[in-house]
């Protein structure tokens, strides 16, 4: 399975795949406020986090549990980041 399958598994959707960035988010939480997992091709770095489109309008960091970890881990592989 393709770590954009997976991510859709856990209903997030691509919202960016340009020459630098590849970005998942959920908005499922409603008013604005969405979780997210970016990857920097650039810089080989991936950020997860919570937009808070609501109330503080900031990101912050949050949990990852093991299906997310695994979809992470696979993207990484497909962009030759890990084997």
């Amino acid at each position: 399975m393709s770590a954009k399958e997976m991510f859709e598994a856990l209903d997030y959707e691509q919202t960016a795949n340009s020459d630098n960035l590849i970005e998942y988010t959920d908005d499922s939480h409603g008013d604005g406020d969405y979780k997210y997992v970016s990857f920097n091709r650039m810089w080989k770095e991936y950020e997860v986090g919570y937009f808070d489109g609501y109330d503080t309008k900031r990101k912050q960091p949050i949990d990852v549990s093991i299906e997310e970890h695994e979809a992470i881990t696979q993207q990484m592989k497909e962009l030759g980041w890990v084997k």
